[in-house]
């Protein structure tokens, strides 16, 4: 669950997105995109529903420039 620190959680059997609207704000352009311009990805973890990691790029201070997509049916 987001605290509201800035984290971005994607949830899986349906899709459920959480994130602090406060901080990603909605682009005016494109309703679909929220962005944070102060903020950078600096870590990303994946676990399983049981909370079990499954991968942990560790800390990056300098900021993390990837793409993660998420497939449903």
């Amino acid at each position: 669950m987001s605290d509201g620190s800035g984290e971005i959680i994607i949830k899986g059997a349906s899709v459920h997105l959480e994130f602090n609207g406060t901080i990603f704000i909605k682009d005016p352009n494109n309703p679909k995109k929220h962005d944070s311009p102060t903020r950078k990805i600096t870590q990303i973890v994946v676990a399983d529903q049981d909370g079990v990691e499954k991968f942990n790029s560790g800390d990056n201070p300098g900021g993390l420039k990837w793409k993660v997509t998420v497939f449903t049916k």
